[in-house]
């Protein structure tokens, strides 16, 4: 390369050389001209002496530096050499003091390392995981309080009787009947106790079963209303109040549904969630708690940003089997899960329903976000009582056992008066009267033997037929 612009240079200076003699020869007028040509050539060759002695310096230095880079490179050489003589001088040392060969000294270090590593991340783990608890606390103190605030639960109350004011107080002769036989219908067909005190302006209906009881009141508001009473007006005002509370029914369901974001729902599913409204579990309004897991579930997910729609309709869903555990022999929250199934609810809501209680595996964390939203609401203070538990018990084990006798051959039974006196409406198509009687026998003495009712129980079985004809022919427009 050097070489090259030396020799590039030289070429220049001769070409220069023949135009400044052509010059000199063609204009030997001007020599001014002359003059500066001569200069610049003497100028350019001073300039190619410097750049000649330039390039011969730094040669002469990459000279120096190639030796000093070889001398490097050999004494690092020497310097590895030793070191791995050195190395190997240590290892036969270590394995004579030892004896262990290299292998195995490894294995026994790495293993000590492991050992000393674990240690080290355990003392971490405990460290971490003592602050993530007491965070934990903290943290779960705070969205309960919270979650507590937002809910506003209600206190329950319990009633097991209803009662109508008299305006007239004459009006007790008709409701009693000639030798009671209003009364008698009444009860019969509703299955709640009329209790009439002569002293009192007020007629009570006791039931444990509120349904009924709400039947019952609205039949006989609607009887003191028009004042005819008798037992084809008691019948017909019955099944009058049957379809106004089936209407009633409906509408709770509706508005149960609507707090746990369900707006379109079959109608048979909106009348048995409005059933809550009318039935209690430990005391509680099973309606008021449900609402209120409702609540409070959708609170605890949007503050854990988990799925807050399944979670309320979970929590609608979760404690409706328990309207039906008389008739399905199944834990209540398994029967919860078949309705959810039945009426087409994802799976997700349906784990929900039936892990609330443990014996099914919760796959969601909204399972123990349903979980915690029911113990909250069935454990703080005032939610529930069990005095009224254990009477309700007791009268809906007397109405089983009596079921459990008759079968099919029982249309309806009512338990009245507190459970002294216990009405079997049978099937008169499969009962006749010699076999009413003998039923009657059989159904007492198979509530003696269990004993699931204290005292005296009078099993009264009533077998009514009736027979209908119609007059005269049909009219054609």
């Amino acid at each position: 390369m050097i070489w090259g612009v030396i020799t590039t240079v030289i070429v220049f200076l001769a070409i220069a050389a023949v135009v400044l003699a052509a010059v000199i020869k063609g204009r030997s007028s001007h020599k001014e001209e002359i003059k500066q040509l001569e200069d610049l050539y003497k100028k350019l060759a001073h300039d190619y002496e410097t750049q000649k002695e330039e390039i011969k310096r730094q040669r002469r230095l990459l000279e120096e530096k190639e030796k000093t880079i070889k001398r490097l490179e050999q004494e690092y050489q020497e310097k590895l050499k030793k070191i791995e003589e050195q190395r190997k001088q240590l290892e036969e040392q270590l394995e004579e003091l030892t004896g262990k060969d290299k292998e195995e000294l490894l294995q026994l270090l790495q293993s000590q390392v492991d050992a000393e590593l674990e240690e080290y991340k355990a003392k971490k783990i405990n460290e971490i995981k003592k602050e993530i608890e007491e965070e934990k606390e903290k943290y779960a103190r705070r969205i309960l309080i919270e979650v507590l605030q937002n809910a506003d639960p209600e206190v329950i109350d319990e009633v097991t009787v209803s009662r109508v004011k008299l305006a007239d107080p004459e009006i007790k002769g008709k409701i009693i009947g000639k030798e009671g036989r209003n009364i008698r219908a009444f009860e019969q067909e509703t299955g709640v106790d009329l209790i009439i005190d002569e002293e009192d302006d007020y007629i009570t209906l006791s039931s444990y079963d509120p349904v009924r009881r709400e039947i019952a009141k609205l039949a006989l508001q609607m009887l003191i209303k028009d004042g005819r009473i008798h037992p084809s007006s008691i019948e017909r005002y019955v099944k009058k109040a049957k379809k106004d509370v089936t209407r009633q029914l409906i509408e709770y369901g509706k508005e149960l549904a609507q707090k746990a974001g369900l707006y379109r729902a079959p109608r048979d599913l909106l009348i048995l969630l409005g059933r809550m409204k009318f039935r209690r579990s430990n005391g509680q309004s099973l309606y008021r708690h449900t609402a209120e897991v409702i609540k409070l579930g959708e609170e605890l997910a949007r503050m854990l940003k988990a799925d807050v729609k399944s979670v309320k309709l979970g929590a609608l869903l979760h404690d409706v089997g328990k309207l039906l555990t008389a008739k399905i022999s199944k834990p209540h929250h398994h029967i919860s899960a078949d309705i959810a199934k039945r009426y087409g609810f994802n799976e997700k809501v349906i784990n929900i329903i039936e892990a609330h209680h443990d014996d099914i595996p919760a796959r969601y964390i909204e399972c123990e976000i349903l979980k915690i939203a029911d113990k909250i609401s069935t454990l703080r203070p005032g939610a529930r009582k069990d005095t009224i538990v254990e009477y309700v018990d007791r009268i809906k084990a007397l109405e089983e056992k009596a079921s459990e006798v008759a079968g099919d051959r029982a249309e309806e039974i009512f338990a009245l008066k507190a459970g002294r006196q216990l009405r079997v409406i049978v099937k008169p198509h499969k009962v006749s009267d010699e076999e009413a009687t003998i039923l009657a026998y059989d159904i007492a003495k198979a509530i003696e033997e269990s004993g699931v009712f204290p005292g005296e129980v009078e099993v009264v079985v009533i077998r009514e037929v009736r027979s209908y004809a119609k007059a005269g022919k049909p009219v054609h427009s």
